[in-house]
C-alpha cells in the first residue's frame, strides 16, 4: 500500500511539472489548490499506512491479554480438577460447578517412631525406626484457595465475542506405560481480531514466535503431552498480572 502511495506522489510531482510548463498562467492558482489538496490526501494515506500496523499491534496485545486471562482461569480449574479427581474434564459447566463445591485436603506430615520386627516370627528382633506419616487434618475450598476475587463464573466466555471456549480432553500413554489425562483449549486468532485489517491478521497468523504468539491459535494445554502451559510469550503473563 505504501509503495502505491509513493508512486502516486511521484506521479503528482510529474503532473505538477507538466502543468507549470504547458498550462496558461491564469489557471495556475486553481491547479495549485487542486494539487495541494491531492498532496494533503496522499500525506494522510501515508500516515495511515504507517500507523495502521502500530495501532494493530497495540490493540492486538489488549485483546490477546483478555483472552489469556480467561485461559489461565480454565487451566487453573482443570489443574485443580485433575489434582482432586485424577483427570481433566471437557465439561465447562461441570468445571464451574466443581469450583463451587470441591475442596482440597489439608494435610499434616510428621515423623513417628515405630517398632519393626527385623527378625523372624519365632525369633523377633524389634528395632525402632522413623516413618513419615501424613494425616488429613481438614479441607479448604478450591474457590477460596485459587479463585478468590477471580470471575471464574464467566471464564468460558471469549472476550469480545458471543462464543464460548471449547475444552478438548484425551488420554495419552506416557513413557512409563501409564495413561495420563490431557486437555487443550484454543481459539483462532482471527476470531479474537475480528474487525481489524485482514492482511495484518493473515500476517499475525503466520507469526513464528519471539514476542509474538506463534501460529494461528492462542492455546493452553496440549493433547500430545501433559501440560497446563500456554503458547504465548512471557510478556502476556506480565500484562495479565498488571490488569
Amino acid at each position: 500500500m505504501i509503495l502505491f502511495i509513493l508512486l502516486g506522489v511521484v506521479v503528482a510531482f510529474g503532473l505538477a511539472l507538466l502543468i507549470v510548463k504547458f498550462l496558461p498562467i491564469k489557471l495556475t492558482p486553481i491547479i495549485s489548490i487542486v494539487l495541494l489538496g491531492a498532496a494533503g490526501y496522499l500525506s494522510y494515506l501515508i500516515y495511515s499506512g504507517i500507523m495502521e500496523p502500530i495501532k494493530f499491534h497495540e490493540e492486538k496485545k489488549v485483546r490477546y491479554a483478555e483472552v489469556i486471562k480467561q485461559l489461565k482461569l480454565i487451566a487453573d480449574a482443570e489443574d485443580a480438577h485433575n489434582e482432586i479427581l485424577g483427570k481433566f474434564t471437557s465439561s465447562g459447566e461441570g468445571l464451574i460447578k466443581f469450583i463451587d463445591s470441591a475442596k482440597f485436603p489439608v494435610t499434616d506430615t510428621h515423623t513417628e517412631i515405630v517398632k519393626e520386627n527385623r527378625g523372624t516370627s519365632w525369633s523377633p528382633l524389634w528395632v525402632e525406626v522413623e516413618k513419615k506419616v501424613t494425616d488429613t487434618i481438614g479441607y479448604e475450598a478450591v474457590k477460596d484457595k485459587i479463585f478468590e476475587g477471580r470471575d471464574y463464573k464467566n471464564m468460558l466466555k471469549i472476550p469480545g465475542t458471543d462464543q464460548e471456549f471449547k475444552i478438548e480432553t484425551s488420554a495419552i500413554l506416557r513413557a512409563n506405560k501409564i495413561l495420563a489425562s490431557v486437555f487443550e483449549v484454543k481459539i483462532d486468532k482471527a476470531d479474537v481480531l475480528t474487525g481489524m485489517s485482514k492482511s495484518l491478521i493473515k500476517q499475525e497468523k503466520e507469526a513464528l514466535g519471539g514476542d509474538d504468539i506463534p501460529g494461528g491459535f492462542i492455546s493452553i494445554g496440549s493433547l500430545n503431552e501433559v501440560s497446563v502451559n500456554g503458547n504465548w510469550p512471557p510478556l502476556y503473563d506480565a500484562l495479565v498480572r498488571n490488569e
